[in-house]
């Protein structure tokens, strides 16, 4: 049987054939504390109504002299006595060393085993966390590059991109006006954290010219798939804006960047004949419906190095 300590709450095991009467007393072999441990196994004895025969024609108990009763018994008997029931509790100092080498000589064995606490990160748990963080990077990639984002979904499922991104814009033939032409037009998407959505375009414009021209002023336009213009901005060549201004520009601080007449990346007052100036043209939170775009010379001077 188990035994637990009533001061220290310590378990051992007990044998129980050491177990008589009501109970015995025992000490603590970690603490030192002495208790009284119930015998739980002990059957109830009813006695009958009448008493027997046997018990009537006892004899009757005769006294021990003085000298028997003051006679001290064997020191293995003592040791091996054990304290009978509650009714010895008067006598417990005296009877609990008795007891005490039984309770020592059992081994001293902690049953109080600490139940490993269950781990938070279960395989399914981490199976379904691994999905959604897998879920979050790809949306943010998403909203950072919708362009991608639609191909890829296009190339799972054509069409696809096109009905949860919205269609992305087609290239228009660009007009060309005078002896102004465009090359290297290009279109992309992307986020800004002031601004919102972006349609970003940028090309070069090439003078064709045979004399040196200043100011070069572009106009782009949207349009839907019925040709209807969505909107318009001019800008001037010789204005770019990188990635982080893009970001970090309201939508007229970076308007206002693209919009200087003489340049502040590539000087727009002496683009000779033949060559080139790069531009571009950025479009705020544009309309899904967005279908097309065109680019379009506003505006050229004649430098003031070929007069």
């Amino acid at each position: 049987m188990i035994i637990q300590c009533k001061q220290c709450s310590t378990k051992f095991r007990f044998d129980d054939e050491l177990m008589t009467g009501d109970g015995v007393w025992v000490r603590c072999g970690r603490c030192g504390h002495e208790f009284f441990e119930i015998n739980t196994k002990r059957e109830t004895f009813v006695p009958s109504m009448a008493p027997s025969p046997a018990l009537k024609e006892a004899p009757p108990v005769k006294e021990a002299p003085p000298a028997e009763q003051a006679a001290p018994k064997p020191e293995a008997a003592q040791e091996a006595a054990a304290v009978p029931g509650p009714a010895a509790a008067g006598t417990r100092d005296a009877a609990a060393p008795k007891a005490a080498p039984e309770e020592e000589g059992l081994p001293e064995e902690d049953l109080e085993e600490d139940l490993p606490r269950a781990s938070f990160w279960t395989p399914s748990r981490i199976v379904v966390y691994g999905i959604l963080v897998l879920l979050v990077v790809i949306g943010v990639y998403l909203w950072l590059f919708p362009q991608i984002g639609r191909d890829a979904l296009n190339f799972v499922s054509p069409g696809a991109g096109d009905r949860l991104l919205g269609a992305a814009p087609r290239t228009a033939p660009v007009a060309a006006a005078g002896g102004i032409n465009f090359a290297e037009v290009k279109e992309r998407f992307t986020k800004s954290t002031t601004a919102g959505d972006l349609l970003v375009i940028s090309g070069l414009a090439v003078n064709e010219y045979e004399y040196p021209v200043a100011r070069v002023r572009l106009r782009g336009k949207i349009l839907d798939g019925a040709g209807k213009v969505l909107g318009e901005i001019e800008t001037y060549a010789g204005n770019l804006l990188t990635d982080e201004e893009l970001n970090r520009l309201t939508d007229r601080e970076a308007l206002a960047e693209l919009q200087k007449p003489e340049g502040s990346d590539m000087p727009n007052v002496n683009i000779r004949s033949r060559t080139s100036i790069p531009f571009m043209i950025v479009f705020t939170n544009p309309p899904k419906e967005v279908d097309e775009f065109i680019i379009e010379l506003a505006g050229v001077e004649r430098s003031a190095a070929s007069n």
